[in-house]
């Protein structure tokens, strides 16, 4: 969304360059309906080119895109046959502008660099200016900065040659474009104020408005949500003053996405919802595809699924009619999202696929990241966890070629400063060698002129050498970073996963009095996990600590709560014993090939079944005990002392345990008992954790919670977390 705003803010300015262009959409049809009855009566002659030339230009934003070509074709031989170098260079320039609305950027650039050195060999400055201010786009949509960047500061010397003011600022404001593109705020930001100080003196104040929403943008990029607010409300009191309805529309779009991030998504829609209705009034398909769009994705945020359909589907049939493919699966994605929330699966399956094909179309890298990321969302609502890995590889893949192309773009205007630093440098020290030579009358000048150059001759060796060093160093350093950064990314990304699968609460409403689960994990991602499902009346829990933690024990983890459902949900158990000899031989045989021998992995856990009606808790385990504190009273559910995972021939047992009103339950880990910390950096000991339950009995679950959690960091103070901690605690 946001990097449409940016193309469209260039767009608008490319057209100023070129001709008046009217932004209400009824305006732009009575003009244009008047070049066509114009051309009827034309002669062959120059007014007859620049006539084709406008027309087509007109049909281009309307994204007629054949009829433009066919038109300005026409308009290019009319000119070779009179020998008209203005003309021709114009139809050049206009058809060109039309393949890059169409995203044909090959055929843009060769058309354009066509009108471009026409105008030069006629010395038409004004045309070479035109050329270039849509070449400079073509290369920013390219991602090729450095290019547009060389071309718009070449089109500021040219505009301040010919005492262009308008031209000066237009180009200002587009340096300022590139460098947000290219993450350069600070300098964004000089740019757009150059710029307005420009536009005021003008008192160019449709410019001026464009001014203050650009710095909207930066602010907004910069998270300053205040100062783009109130920029963008500077910018909508002079559009409304202007009657500028497109350019109110716009300024409506922005301060809703402005305060979707803020996540105010009702003041949102509201904006977004007046961006709508004005863009139905000017007739602006492009806009109104987007206006739809956006309006959908406030009523998902809002959780209004049914108007988001509407409002998407309706964004989907225009953006097709369009042929806007990036819109339309920009608008797939979000259908699909708001499908997953509805349970409707298949809907929102089928609708990835579509946004996939076209993203692997049109090699749109964004467009595939999002894709895959709502892929991963639709499989963990499905439970669907091997798809769902599987689309976290796909999205890793662009996420890092996206991560690696922004890198490259924000050290991009470091490097090309540094570049002409280097060369002003190296020029001005070959002048000083040249006067020096020129000025030395004797020998002894001579002399000393030539151990003055070997001397500086070995001091720059030697600054080479410790440049190189230090420029190997700074690249092994950075390439240290984006790999470091790389695996923080694919971790946190499987911390989601993982807090996807798990119960977003233990205990329903109404199942309990009250209860807790502190969890703790060591490394971002955990090896313990808890798991509950519910048959009727009877409800299954379970506290789970598998072998290792961070990544491994992730891993294990996700095998062992698919072993739990697949238990339960397909093999039917039900007694705690039996899922627990099922889980033993699963884990030796997925891990080991069956050789209980070798097997080093494993999982110690506690597993329950509790009748909601008769308070009957069945509880069978391994290794791990329970805590029940009933009449005041600790007492401790001993359960089988051998882990998952390790011996073909372990029998689990189960017992059963009749629990009576405000009798208090805890599952644990043995994360908690094992940290080391106190005075002298022993462990915590189940002996001083069973004191401090009872200290806790008479507390509500969420104060023996947040007690808990304090014990524990004043005990571990200063020293690491050794473990994942996992502590379930509940009350009948």
């Amino acid at each position: 969304m946001k990097n449409f705003r940016l193309g469209l803010t260039v767009l608008l300015l490319v057209t100023g360059l070129l001709f008046s262009y009217s932004t209400n959409t009824q305006a732009q049809t009575r003009v244009l309906d008047s070049l066509r009855q114009k051309l009827v009566h034309s002669d062959e002659d120059t007014n007859k080119v620049w006539t084709l030339n406008n027309i087509a230009w007109s049909l281009g934003l309307e994204g007629n895109y054949t009829e433009a070509v066919k038109l300005s074709t026409e308009a290019l031989m009319l000119s070779e046959k009179l020998n008209y170098k203005t003309g021709s260079a114009r139809a050049y320039n206009v058809t060109g502008f039309v393949y890059f609305l169409k995203g044909d950027y090959k055929e843009a650039m060769k058309n354009l660099s066509l009108s471009y050195y026409i105008s030069k060999e006629a010395g038409n400055k004004r045309g070479i200016a035109s050329a270039s201010i849509n070449m400079a786009n073509v290369y920013t949509n390219q991602g090729d900065y450095s290019e547009a960047l060389k071309t718009l500061h070449s089109t500021l010397t040219l505009n301040e040659e010919l005492g262009d003011k308008k031209g000066i600022a237009d180009m200002y404001n587009n340096i300022g474009i590139v460098q947000q593109d290219l993450g350069n705020f600070p300098e964004a930001l000089k740019n757009y104020l150059q710029a307005l100080q420009i536009r005021e003196a003008m008192q160019d104040q449709r410019s001026i408005a464009d001014c203050y929403n650009n710095i909207g943008l930066v602010y907004e990029s910069l998270h300053n949500y205040d100062e783009a607010i109130k920029n963008h409300f500077r910018s909508l009191k002079i559009r409304r003053e202007q009657n500028d309805q497109a350019g109110i529309a716009k300024s409506y779009n922005n301060l809703g996405i402005v305060y979707n991030d803020k996540g105010n998504y009702q003041e949102a829609l509201m904006n977004h919802l007046s961006s709508l209705e004005i863009h139905k009034k000017l007739r602006d398909n492009l806009d109104l595809g987007k206006s739809y769009n956006n309006v959908g994705l406030a009523y998902i945020n809002l959780k209004n699924y049914p108007e988001a359909l509407n409002n998407l589907q309706t964004a989907t049939v225009i953006r097709r009619s369009m042929e806007d493919q990036e819109g339309l699966a920009e608008s797939f994605v979000n259908l699909s999202t708001a499908y997953t929330a509805l349970h409707r699966f298949a809907e929102a399956r089928e609708k990835l696929d579509s946004a996939e094909g076209i993203g692997l179309r049109i090699h749109r890298k964004q467009g595939l990241e999002e894709t895959y990321d709502q892929y991963i969302r639709l499989d963990s609502a499905m439970g669907n966890y091997k798809a769902a890995y599987d689309h976290f590889k796909k999205y890793l893949i662009y996420h890092d070629s996206i991560f690696s192309e922004e890198t490259s773009q924000k050290t991009l205007r470091a490097e090309m400063n540094f570049e002409f630093d280097k060369k002003q440098a190296i020029a001005k020290s070959e002048q000083e060698r040249i006067t020096a030579l020129a000025a030395a009358e004797s020998r002894k000048q001579r002399i000393i002129i030539l151990s003055v150059s070997i001397l500086l001759l070995l001091i720059c060796a030697f600054a080479a050498f410790a440049y190189r060093s230090y420029r190997l160093k700074k690249r092994a350093n950075f390439r240290l970073e984006i790999q470091k950064k790389n695996i923080d990314d694919s971790i946190r990304y499987a911390q989601r996963i993982q807090q996807a699968i798990l119960p977003k609460a233990l205990f329903l409403p109404g199942e309990v009095q009250e209860h807790f689960v502190l969890y703790l994990p060591k490394d971002i991602v955990s090896g313990d996990f808890y798991w509950r499902h519910q048959e009727g009346r009877e409800l299954f829990f379970a506290a789970v600590d598998c072998t290792g933690h961070g990544v491994p024990g992730a891993m294990m983890s996700m095998l062992g709560y698919d072993l739990l459902e697949y238990a339960v949900k397909d093999k039917g158990l039900r007694e705690p014993e039996e899922i627990l000899h099922l889980l033993n031989r699963q884990i030796i045989e997925k891990l080991n090939g069956g050789n209980s021998d070798t097997s080093t992995d494993g999982m110690d856990l506690t597993l329950c079944r509790l009748n909601l009606d008769t308070l009957q808790l069945v509880y069978a385990g391994a290794k791990n005990d329970l805590f029940v504190i009933s009449d005041n009273e600790l007492q401790v559910l001993r359960v089988t002392k051998c882990a998952i995972g390790y011996s073909l021939q372990t029998v689990y047992t189960q017992a059963t345990r009749s629990l009576k009103k405000n009798d208090e339950i805890f599952l644990l880990t043995d994360g908690y008992s094992d940290q080391k910390g106190g005075p002298q950096k022993k462990k915590f000991m189940l002996r001083k954790l069973k004191t401090l339950l009872m200290e806790l009995s008479s507390l509500t679950c969420k104060d023996q919670q947040q007690k808990l959690l304090a014990e524990f960091e004043q005990w571990k103070g200063s020293a690491p977390q050794k473990d994942d901690i996992l502590f379930v605690g509940f009350r009948i």
